[in-house]
C-alpha cells in the first residue's frame, strides 16, 4: 500500500497513470532477488535491474542489504 501513496501520476503514450518511485521498484527486485523460491534465471534478471536502477541513481546503493551485495560483488 505505501508504495501506492508515493507513486506519481505521469503522463505516458497519452494515458495519465500512476508511476512507482525509483526505490519502491528498487526494494520489489531486492525482495525478488531474495526470494529463494524464484527460478534462478528469474533472480538473476533481478539482480540486473539492480545494477540498472544503480546506474541511474547511484544513491539506491545505500539500500542494498549484505547479502545481495555479495551476490553482485558491490
Amino acid at each position: 500500500q505505501a508504495f501506492l501513496d508515493r507513486s506519481k501520476v505521469k503522463g505516458i503514450l497519452g494515458y495519465k497513470i500512476p508511476v512507482a518511485a525509483i526505490e519502491d521498484v528498487f526494494q520489489g527486485k531486492i525482495w525478488a532477488a531474495s526470494d529463494e523460491t524464484r527460478r534462478p534465471s528469474k533472480r538473476q534478471k533481478d539482480l540486473a535491474d539492480i545494477m540498472r536502477l544503480m546506474e541511474v541513481d547511484k544513491s539506491l546503493g545505500k539500500l542494498l542489504p549484505e547479502k545481495i551485495k555479495r551476490l553482485l560483488a558491490f
